[in-house]
């Protein structure tokens, strides 16, 4: 494939510096108006925004389809370098000696995964300065190119050809691709072969400007008088911008980049010790560099997607190091020279193109930041891991990176410009934002996984250090409830305030049928109750003339009050009460973890419990609860519909089973749940130009499925004072979560003082 190679050097344009400056009056004008500008339009689509999804951001068998292309295959190339042509030229020794050398610049650049995910630039017009281009490859069609400055005739040289189909090829015969694919293209026209007009040139950049470009890529640079590559330590850049034509140029230059970004390719030349002149042109106006990448050409060696070192084929980033990358120049480029129209480009000419059709793929990616965003995002990812760094460059509070004189920032990493970069945020509807690793709102044992389900499909956006925005499920920021342990909460078996004492007047009530006597000491078998699982509180009871009041307090406030009276009912008693309670916090355990404090809800409830003898010893109960609950919202919960929850219990009693004063009870219950009601959350689901859009999302509280609890408890009383208790429960849909089940045991000795 070497006899195909073609080296894409960075021509001069054959005139000296001081020789160009009649080429314009210095007014930053030209004959060409943007009106009279000639176009090819092609077809055009719909703007809409792209996001990825935030942690998981990539499919790798998507990223594996696009590697199988035709395109990426193609760009598999193996080649060796000719003696360059140009004197000012030089290559690494190896590379001068004929090594031969196999790579991929699309998978080096991990275009692959940028490719992946739906970006192909769209919507964006990439620019550039460069010799004749010629429009009628396959490359170029389906998209509007605006030609500035054009004479109609390809440059034989096909040097601007295949610089811009490295830019915005579009693949469709899949011989190759260009980094931004759908991308329109706006060129201006140089000659190699006669002195630069810099007036000129400099009207290219307001053109530029006019037509909304996005990045223009400067594959060329100049010599000096004496016909050397001008370069920043052989130029005196201010003296040489000074005055005449390149002054104009100077000054269109930073109107064109208040609104775009400048992109030059360095030198050819493997033994520079500085950056050409134009690629370091900041370095003598510091106001140019947030708008500049400089771009150097290396050959990577990669170890599947690990860069393990680098190869610099060009001039080093010297001068500018810190607005500088690298990629790999080396790749399938549109060539007119060649009977198929391709060929192999070689040479930081088709290195510079691939980091402008990338900033095209940011800015697809990410249509709210500006130009100079989008380059800090390309500078702030290049891989610097396979060598050593000797400056940093801070980008946002803790963002910092790392640079050489050599490799400048780093290669190219589109895989890496696409994801999150820092910590990320969730933007809110106050204004303020919150850590991606905090949930948003907070289920609890009564809501199961109600509000992860109803955000099944929902996303929200999430911002990363340096701007960017992304979208990520939305049902992640949702904290699942914390799991209840029905032998430590439900069976309360360890703890309980009943001693031998009770458990054995519970068992003398078995024995005589005393169904009021059950209900007096049931406590065992007591499923807990809203406001003792919800309100906080110390719950404390007494008996008054019949009614059982029950209180609870916390920090020194009342939260719960509850009264019960008991009835006889046919052979049984039933006991009838009605509770009332505030919860702080949360509406049943529902929050929004990070404004609890400005939650509140209250709630009131009727609970009822049934106990009748069957026979001697042996007793059937049943319980329940129903109630209702009204919240003040908070955080992104801006809204409590009224909400609905019950409990019921049934248990099977019976004494004297294996010793005098023995009680075994065989149990189902459900525990506390909510059986209706949803609320409300105000959530940033996407993003436009403005900013993050914000969406009221309905969030169903009631669960779909309902925890049933199945188990036992046995008490003996052992002696004056102690009792040997245990118990048993297997919960089907735990923590009423449909599917989930836990097994708990549990046998403790309870001892009176």
């Amino acid at each position: 494939m070497s006899s195909c190679l073609r080296v894409g050097l960075l021509l001069a344009a054959l005139a000296s510096l001081s020789g160009c400056g009649g080429g314009g009056s210095g007014s930053g004008t030209s004959s060409n108006s943007t009106a009279a500008l000639p176009t090819v339009s092609g077809g055009s689509t719909p703007a809409s925004l792209w996001n990825t999804y935030y942690v998981q951001a990539y499919d790798m068998a998507k990223v594996m389809a696009v590697r199988a292309s035709q395109a990426f295959q193609n760009s598999t190339i193996t080649y060796s370098f000719p003696t360059p042509s140009n004197p000012n030229d030089s290559l690494p020794p190896a590379y001068a000696n004929g090594k031969v050398t196999t790579s991929n610049a699309l998978e080096d650049a991990h275009l692959d995964y940028a490719f992946s995910t739906g970006l192909t630039g769209k919507n964006i017009t990439l620019g550039m300065i460069d010799d004749e281009i010629g429009t009628s490859s396959r490359q170029f069609s389906g998209k509007t190119i605006t030609l500035d400055g054009s004479t109609g005739t390809p440059a034989s040289d096909g040097h601007g050809t295949g610089v811009a189909s490295v830019m915005v090829g579009n693949g469709s015969d899949g011989q190759m691709t260009g980094f931004s694919p759908a991308s329109n293209l706006f060129a201006g026209t140089i000659s190699y072969t006669s002195a630069l007009d810099w007036a000129k040139v400099g009207q290219y950049m307001l053109d530029a400007k006019s037509q909304n470009v996005l990045a223009v890529n400067n594959s060329w640079g100049f010599d000096t008088a004496s016909g050397a590559t001008a370069t920043v330590a052989n130029t005196d850049l201010q003296s040489a911008f000074g005055s005449g034509g390149p002054a104009t140029y100077l000054n269109d230059v930073r109107s064109y980049i208040q609104s775009g970004v400048v992109v030059v390719a360095a030198q050819n030349d493997y033994n520079a010790t500085s950056i050409s002149a134009l690629a370091g042109l900041p370095s003598a106006f510091p106001d140019l560099k947030t708008s500049w990448l400089a771009v150097i050409n290396a050959i990577p060696s990669m170890n599947g997607d690990t860069i393990t070192g680098a190869d610099r084929i060009s001039a080093p980033c010297a001068e500018a190091a810190t607005y500088c990358i690298a990629a790999n120049g080396q790749t399938r480029i549109v060539d007119y020279s060649q009977s198929s129209g391709y060929g192999i480009g070689a040479g930081a000419s088709f290195a510079a193109p691939q980091v402008t059709g990338a900033l095209g793929l940011l800015a697809e990616a990410f249509p709210t930041l500006t130009p100079q965003q989008l380059r800090d995002r390309l500078l702030v990812t290049a891989n610097n891991s396979f060598y050593t760094a000797t400056g940093t460059v801070t980008f946002a509070p803790g963002i910092v990176h790392g640079y050489n004189s050599e490799f400048g920032m780093g290669f190219l990493d589109l895989k890496a410009a696409l994801l999150p970069i820092g910590k990320t945020s969730v933007p809110t509807a106050s204004g303020s934002s919150l850590p991606a690793n905090q949930a948003l709102v907070a289920s609890s044992p009564a809501s199961g996984n109600a509000i992860a389900s109803s955000l099944a499909g929902v996303k929200v956006v999430v911002m990363d250090q340096m701007g960017g925005s992304f979208q990520t499920p939305a049902a992640s920021f949702a904290a699942a409830p914390v799991k209840v342990d029905p032998a430590t909460l439900q069976l309360g078996v360890l703890g309980s305030p009943s001693d031998a004492r009770e458990a054995g007047l519970y068992a003398a009530a078995l024995e005589t049928g005393s169904a009021e006597a059950m209900l007096n000491h049931a406590d065992l078998m007591d499923t807990p109750d809203a406001a003792t699982l919800y309100s906080g509180a110390t719950q404390r009871s007494l008996v008054w003339r019949g009614l059982r009041l029950t209180v609870g307090r916390s920090d020194g406030q009342l939260t719960s009050l509850g009264v019960a009276t008991d009835f006889p009912a046919g052979n049984g008693a039933l006991r009838l009460g009605v509770t009332g309670f505030v919860e702080n916090g949360g509406l049943l355990g529902v929050t929004a973890p990070g404004d609890a404090a400005a939650i509140s809800s209250h709630a009131a409830s009727v609970q009822l419990s049934y106990a009748t003898p069957l026979a001697r010893g042996l007793s059937l109960r049943a319980e329940g609860e129903f109630g209702l609950a009204k919240g003040t919202p908070g955080g992104v919960i801006t809204s409590f519909g009224t909400v609905g929850y019950d409990r019921v219990g049934l248990a099977l009693d019976e004494a004297d089973l294996a010793r005098p004063g023995d009680v075994l009870t065989l149990f189902a219950r459900t525990p506390v749940a909510i059986t209706s009601g949803a609320a409300t959350l105000e959530l940033p689901t996407s993003f436009a130009l403005s900013g993050p859009q914000f969406s009221a999302t309905p969030v169903n509280l009631s669960p779909s499925a309902r925890e049933l609890d199945l188990g036992f408890e046995y008490s003996r009383p052992l002696h004056a004072g102690a009792v040997l208790r245990g118990g048993f429960a297997y919960a089907m849909n735990a923590g009423n979560v449909a599917g989930a089940h836990s097994v708990s045991a549990v046998l403790g000795l309870t001892v009176a003082f």
